[in-house]
């Protein structure tokens, strides 16, 4: 049969369509002119006819990039839609396919990792010290070993071209966008290969459900009905022993077109092994309205360990809004934008200065933890990893040399140090005040303090959402900032909400990988601004505004570096005392407060500060109980009879939130 005319006729179509986006465009004395639509349509009406170099290059394009076409290889099972007929299956384009689909594809990033392809090659490039550093040694291979850097520029012209293909040819026209993952693709091919009562099954990272760049394959799963299950596991056993064991795939189940599941697709999250997926409490199930609910810019797939956390949380979406709705004239009532730092910590690693290089000069000076050269200002740059909840000097970041990966880390700053209001946190690098301003120029925000808040973590750590106010700094790009339009005590008034048990519960929920991106910060239930216009219910002598804002302004200003923030927001004496019993109350008084403007009951938080089990073990550890959670429910229970009674909540606190005697004196 391969070497009849007829499989002849249709191979050399089939390759000459995909050479056609892996060609090398630039005119050369051996390639003329490469394969475009008039090219291609003449060789459907007669392969033979093309002269021999680009029948020559199309068959060396094959082999190299290997192609494959389904309906060659199984003429059996796939057979060609004629024109007048509607596609039996509109996602290949032919009418038939297979009853069922298995596979464990690759999950791999389809673009080349300079570092990972130099390891075997040249040593130095592969563990320089920054990106700058390694572009500059690969552009000197021009000169050094040029064969290599020809080998490497081959290398990365082949991966363009595969991403070429794949964002360009339609083949994949739901996964065929952002930062491409092969298991995303190879899903969306499976899925085409089926016949419209067939199955697909395949284990692919669980980010197919919950990542961006799979948002538009997984909302047309669910319009269509057509997925059947998803049984996510942590691989926290080992499973795959050659992947880390916090990474997460799924068992993801399909089914043809004419067999949707009207009762909702099934889910189970965090099993570590088969036999977690017959428990009852484990699995729920989820319906397009569901999703639509809970992330309605994005209708990707929230995470949850238990059926009870599904119900939980779709309570809490129907009672408070998502931060931002996008396409929506009022759907950002916070009038907040987003950046990734300002600095990438290794495209911009030329504008960062070391301390010893900074100090080098004859005329520096240290002042705190910025650097005065001259009449030039150096700001530390800040990475998230120096901050905590409430803390914007949690730790120091020092450089070890033995540490194989990772070498920047955090030494956490003492208690006694943190009583001392002149402690600053001090970074790996420093920047110029003219790299910072240019870094903000653009965005209208003059004030000399951001909000931020961590961007790797991960839904089994002790928090997952941890966001911080820090001092004016150069911000490395694991930091993502929030600018706000709105007075500057709103965005304290933000990062109390942000910075409660509740808030970070539901977050947990959303968090399928290692990174809080934006999209889903955007889709969390965050309470509107006016909400703090109102009084407290336990308390109605006095706003939310005023009740909120002086425990979070005495747990964030407790350094002389905020003190812009503090003037800001409206205070105008020195920096709070750090007392860890005082901001342990303060912290219960605001997450029992949040339970209450989030409407959940009693037994529901108690349930929610269950879910916590690090911050419980450290608990128990230190202290014998599991304290935090009792404090908080002692606390919400007082609060609840305040409102029942109309007799005002009296908090436990001595002098009162932002009292100026629980303040250092002025220096």
């Amino acid at each position: 049969m391969m070497e009849s005319d007829n499989y002849k006729y249709n191979r050399m179509v089939a390759d000459a369509w995909c050479a056609a986006f892996v060609w090398k465009k630039q005119e050369t004395k051996d390639l003329p002119y490469p394969i475009h639509e008039e090219v291609f349509r003449n060789i459907e009406r007669n392969p033979t006819a093309i002269p021999q170099w680009m029948r020559d290059e199309i068959h060396r394009l094959a082999r190299q990039y290997r192609f494959f076409h389904f309906h060659l290889a199984f003429p059996d099972v796939f057979r060609l839609q004629k024109a007048d007929e509607s596609p039996e299956n509109p996602h290949t384009g032919w009418d038939g396919g297979f009853d069922v689909v298995l596979g464990n594809p690759p999950w791999e990033h389809t673009e080349l990792k300079e570092k990972e392809w130099f390891a075997s090659r040249r040593n130095d490039i592969a563990d320089a010290p920054s990106k700058a550093v390694r572009e500059k040694l690969i552009n000197s291979l021009q000169n050094e070993e040029p064969y290599l850097y020809d080998e490497f520029k081959e290398a990365k012209r082949a991966h363009d071209a595969w991403s070429h293909f794949i964002r360009n040819s339609n083949k994949y026209p739901l996964t065929g966008r952002g930062r491409i993952n092969t298991y995303a693709i190879f899903s969306e091919a499976n899925r085409g290969l089926i016949s419209s009562n067939g199955r697909v099954g395949c284990i692919v990272p669980s980010g197919i459900a919950t990542d961006d760049t799979t948002k538009y394959f997984f909302q047309d799963l669910m319009t269509t009905r057509t997925l059947a299950s998803l049984y996510d596991f942590e691989n926290r056993k080992g499973i795959f022993p050659g992947v880390h064991r916090s990474y997460k795939f799924c068992l993801l189940t399909l089914t043809g077109r004419h067999q949707p599941i009207d009762k909702g697709a099934e889910f189970v999250f965090f099993a570590h092994s088969i036999i977690e997926l017959k428990e009852k409490a484990r699995c729920f199930t989820f319906k397009p309205d569901d999703i639509s609910l809970v992330n309605p810019n994005t209708h990707t797939c929230p995470i949850f360990r238990y059926n009870r956390d599904a119900e939980l949380v779709k309570k809490i979406y129907n009672k408070v809004p998502i931060l931002i709705k996008e396409k929506k004239e009022d759907g950002n009532p916070w009038n907040i934008s987003f950046k990734q730092g300002l600095f990438n910590m290794a495209s911009d690693s030329k504008l960062f200065k070391t301390r010893d290089q900074l100090t080098f000069e004859s005329d520096s000076i240290i002042d705190g933890n910025i650097i005065k050269v001259g009449s030039e200002v150096y700001f530390p740059l800040y990475e998230a990893k120096m901050m905590q909840f409430w803390d914007h000097r949690a730790a120091d970041i020092i450089r070890s040399d033995k540490a194989l990966f990772r070498k920047s880390q955090p030494s956490a700053i003492s208690e006694t140090d943190h009583k001392n209001p002149l402690r600053y946190a001090f970074p790996i690098y420093w920047v110029s005040n003219n790299d910072c301003e240019n870094a903000i120029k653009h965005l209208n925000y003059t004030y000399r303090w951001f909000l931020g808040f961590t961007d790797i973590t991960s839904s089994t750590n002790e928090r997952t959402f941890i966001p911080c106010i820090i001092p004016f700094s150069g911000v490395g790009h694991n930091m993502p900032l929030i600018f706000g339009q709105l007075e500057p005590p709103y965005l304290l008034l933000l990062n109390s909400n942000f910075s409660s048990f509740v808030f970070d519960y539901i977050a947990r929920q959303k968090i399928g990988g290692v990174h809080a991106t934006f999209y889903i910060v955007k889709q969390l239930p965050v309470l509107p601004p006016y909400i703090y216009k109102e009084t407290a219910s336990w308390n109605p002598s006095v706003t939310l505004f005023d009740w909120i804002l002086k425990r979070g302004l005495e747990l964030t200003y407790t350094a002389w570096d905020l003190e812009g923030f503090a003037r800001d927001v409206g205070y105008e004496g020195p920096p709070f005392v750090w007392d860890e019993q005082r901001r342990f109350l303060m912290r219960c008084e605001l997450d029992a407060a949040y339970f209450h403007l989030y409407g959940i009951s009693a037994d529901d938080a108690a349930y929610i500060m269950g879910t916590f089990p690090i911050v419980k073990r450290k608990d128990e550890s230190a202290h014998g109980t599991y304290r935090t959670k009792e404090k908080i429910l002692e606390i919400y229970h007082q609060m609840a009879e305040s409102i029942k009674s109309g007799t005002p909540y009296e908090t436990q606190l001595s002098p009162p939130p932002a009292d100026p005697s629980a303040a250092h004196p002025f220096r």
